[in-house]
């Protein structure tokens, strides 16, 4: 370093002894500051500025009379407002004027309310809504500001109007709310009472419902209970019906002692048997009815009961004349003891019968109209009683024709009428079973009623429990302070409350870290960039390059950090310029100290990375560190929120230095959070990292590349280029070992090398000056045919800047392949006394310089 220290000393020595260097050395370091304050001190306070930016106003408002809001004209009130609004520049005029004013530019926008405005703002208040629309001209072509600033002053007409509406329906509908509040209490004690008869009226209506509800209850249980005698009844037929066979039986076994008594009974029974097929036939058709399915109805449940009535007297007076008859045959024939037998299960059944009778009669009574009733017989019974009714006429017929002659025939007829009797017994049996079927059916259907009934009775009483609830809530409402607070609210003042309802909500900032202007605002922003401009100039004035007048031999890195001090040291001067003189401006500043810090290590880091990018690259690294200013000025968040930017600056957003640098002099200018400030200086310490390898480590591997490109520069004699580069021409050891060693045959190769190169040249040239034209063109025609957003424009930018700096360096390496392949050409022709002097001379300056070839 003593070697760097040196070059540093003398370097200050000569800008020290001549004047003229020391004036431009401290031009450099002061006007990068200038770019800084002036940006700053424009930007102080532009928004508290807006009272010059002239909005034309044009109001054709012809106003509306209206019962509820009676004269309103939003347009004329909302002007008066504006005459006292100072913000903007406000130019109260016509519509024609100043929509011409705006054409002309002499306004930046004009509104004009229409002449129907304050007809259709108060059309809601009439049902006939109809939106109404003010006219907004932009200029935006003038500015590209000043557009939002005159929409801030359109939002500002439109809010007034507003409130001016909002105000006026408020103040007129408290005002008519308060002409009416002198009837409310009377109005509402009536209602009160009123509503408070109805509910109990309505109450006492539901207990009478479900009163009647219980007594149907009631009817229910009865029915179900004579709908059970009934059933039971059928049940003790059905079982005695097996015994009235087998007396029928045993009477039939007797005939043969009584065909003598059965001559002089003749005639009373062939009267019998005539009245009994009459009333079977009767009791048949009657129990076919019966036997029917239940309907659903209460009333024709009763009809078919009654007829079933009927039809059981029937059949109970037949039983009876039978009785009466088999009694006279019983008293013939001795007082038979199974023929007592039988006429006494007779009389029992026929109690039975009586007894069935009276029950459904009590049913048919208590259901009333909901009684069901029995639907029609089964076919099977009827064709049964049918057959034993033509039996008994049959029966008849031969007593009358054939029993009076031949006696013995006639008991045998009558022996066949009793097997009749027996078959009609014996078919009873599955008629009861149905009608124990039918009264189920009856049963089941009167259990859905009652619990049809309970749940209407639920309902009901839940009914009565909220009229209750009601009447209630009425009386605790009437008695409560809602009337006093009603009447509270219509004693205010209609003005206060037009104000209150045109703005209910007040918005309260609370600043956090609270910057003074806008102009300490982007003071981080433009002294990044004053300092990045400062080592850009650095770069642009002094020499890159050591010379080694007064120093001897050096190395690269030796003369890269000689001049890199000298850098620095200016980038300090520059940095402590800028950022005093921002704080001599008047900026705000939390902490002035570590404002100064920053700016020195930034535009440390700043010199840095620009003068490696220079040194390393020469003319290519200006252009790359011009790139990335240009980058960092929208993808730094210095003037605009990151998120606003497209999503290509945003993806670059941690990548810039200055994201770093701005962020840390914000912490400084606004208030410190955290470790923010000094993670920013260490994000900032890894693009110095970055910058040293760049210049220490890579830079001279480039030597020669460098040193063949300021040649071609120079040869042109128009271009600003290095004459001092570190670089010499030397040879490749290895080369000119083999050289020595074989040197006719290394000649011999190193030419035919060559020569192949130089027929090649031409057109490597040619494909380089194609890359360096075509393919901007051809990402520039992409970029016009294919449909990319504002992210995919700038990717293919990016790809043209990459594309051009690749097709450069292509042509640098054929220019330096081209140079290198003579240089070993020239070194084959020499002598090889002079080609040891080359080795001797050329190994040295290999040792000091780290190897470079």
């Amino acid at each position: 370093m003593r070697k760097a220290w040196e070059i540093f000393k003398r370097d200050v020595l000569r800008l020290l002894h001549n004047p003229v260097a020391m004036v431009i050395t401290i031009g450099v370091c002061i006007i990068p500051s200038l770019y800084a304050w002036y940006n700053i001190e424009a930007n102080w306070d532009p928004y508290g500025s807006t009272e010059g930016v002239k909005i034309a106003v044009a109001n054709e408002d012809a106003g509306v009379e209206t019962e509820l809001t009676g004269k309103l004209n939003a347009g004329e009130q909302t002007i008066d407002k504006l005459k006292e609004n100072h913000d903007l520049g406000w130019v109260f005029t016509d519509a024609k004027k100043a929509e011409e004013g705006v054409r002309r530019g002499d306004y930046y926008a004009a509104i004009v309310i229409p002449h129907d405005f304050s007809e259709k703002l108060t059309s809601m208040l009439t049902g006939d809504f109809e939106q109404p629309e003010l006219t907004y001209y932009v200029n935006e072509k003038k500015n590209a500001i000043a557009p939002k600033v005159t929409d801030t002053g359109a939002e500002t007409i439109e809010t007034q109007l507003n409130e001016t509406f909002v105000g006026t329906v408020t103040s007129t509908l408290v005002t008519e709310a308060k002409k009416l509040g002198v009837d409310i209490d009377a109005a509402g004690e009536s209602a009160h009472v009123g509503v408070m008869a109805d509910v109990a009226h309505s109450v006492d209506a539901l207990d009478r419902v479900r009163s009647g509800l219980s007594d149907m209850n009631a009817t229910i249980d009865a029915a179900k209970k004579a709908a059970a005698d009934a059933k039971s009844a059928l049940a003790g037929m059905d079982e005695e019906a097996p015994s009235l066979v087998e007396a029928l039986q045993r009477g039939d076994a007797l005939l043969g002692t009584t065909r003598s008594a059965a001559r002089d009974f003749h005639t009373a029974l062939s009267s019998a048997l005539s009245n009994g097929a009459m009333h079977l036939g009767t009791a048949a058709s009657d129990a076919n009815s019966a036997v029917g399915a239940i309907a659903g109805a209460a009333s024709s449940a009763k009809t078919k009961i009654d007829i079933s009535l009927i039809d059981f007297q029937s059949v109970i007076d037949s039983n009876t004349r039978a009785i009466e008859a088999l009694r006279k045959i019983n008293g013939q024939l001795g007082n038979s003891g199974d023929i007592e037998i039988a006429i006494r299960e007779l009389e029992r059944q026929n109690q039975g019968l009586q007894q069935v009778k009276d029950g459904l009669q009590g049913q048919s009574d208590a259901l009333g109209n909901d009684a069901a009733a029995f639907d029609k017989a089964s076919g099977a019974m009827n064709d049964a009683i049918q057959g034993s009714v033509e039996g008994l006429g049959k029966t008849q017929k031969r007593i009358n024709e054939e029993v009076m002659p031949r006696l013995s025939d006639g008991l045998d007829a009558f022996s066949s009428v009793s097997g009749d009797l027996v078959g009609v017994v014996r078919s009873l049996t599955p008629t009861i079973g149905q009608s124990i079927s039918m009264l189920d059916q009856l049963d089941a259907m009167l259990d859905q009623t009652r619990q049809a009934l309970a749940s209407s009775d639920k309902t009901l009483a839940d009914l009565q429990t909220t009229l209750g609830s009601v009447a209630t809530d009425l009386s605790a409402l009437r008695s409560s302070e809602a009337t006093a607070d009603l009447a509270t609210i219509l004693d205010m003042d209609p003005e206060d409350m037009s104000d209150f309802m045109s703005a209910p909500v007040t918005l309260r900032t609370e600043p956090v870290y609270p910057v003074a202007n806008y102009g300490s605002g982007v003071t981080p922003f433009y002294t990044n960039l004053a300092l990045w401009v400062g080592g850009f100039v650095l770069i642009a004035i002094f020499k890159l390059e050591v010379d080694d007048e007064g120093l001897g031999r050096f190395t690269a890195n030796q003369g890269y950090f000689g001049r890199w001090m000298l850098m620095v040291l200016l980038g300090f001067v520059q940095s402590i310029i800028v950022c005093a003189g921002d704080l001599v401006l008047g900026i705000q500043c939390e902490h002035p100290a570590l404002f100064m810090l920053a700016g020195v290590f930034t535009s440390f880091v700043y010199v840095n990375i620009i003068y490696a990018l220079a040194i390393s690259f020469k003319h290519i690294g200006k252009a790359i560190g011009v790139i990335l200013v240009i980058v960092q000025i929208p993808g730094s968040s210095g003037m605009y929120p990151i998120e606003m930017m497209p999503g290509f600056f945003q993806a670059l957003h941690p990548l810039l230095p200055f994201t770093y640098g701005i962020n840390a002099m914000r912490e400084t200018i606004g208030g410190m959070y955290g470790m923010d400030y000094l993670m920013n200086l260490v994000a900032l310490g890894v693009f110095l990292l970055i910058a040293l390898f760049v210049g220490v480590w890579l830079r001279p591997k480039l030597l020669n590349l460098n040193l063949l490109f300021d040649r071609e520069l120079t040869g042109t004699g128009v271009m600003i280029c290095e004459h001092d580069d570190m670089a010499r021409e030397h040879f490749s050891l290895r080369s000119t070992v083999r050289a020595l060693l074989d040197t006719e045959a290394y000649r011999r190769d190193v030419v035919e090398r060559a020569a192949r190169f130089e027929r090649r040249y031409p057109t490597l040239i040619k494909t380089g000056f194609c890359l360096v034209f075509g393919l901007p063109i051809l990402l520039f025609i992409l970029t016009a045919t294919l449909d990319l957003d504002i992210d995919g424009k700038l990717v293919m930018l990016l790809l043209w800047i990459v594309a051009v700096i690749g097709a450069d360096a292509y042509m640098i390496f054929v220019e330096y392949l081209r140079r290198s392949l003579r240089d070993q050409v020239h070194m084959s022709g020499l002598p090889a006394d002079e080609m040891r002097r080359e080795l001797g001379r050329t190994m040295p300056c290999v040792h000091e310089e780290g190897g470079e070839e």
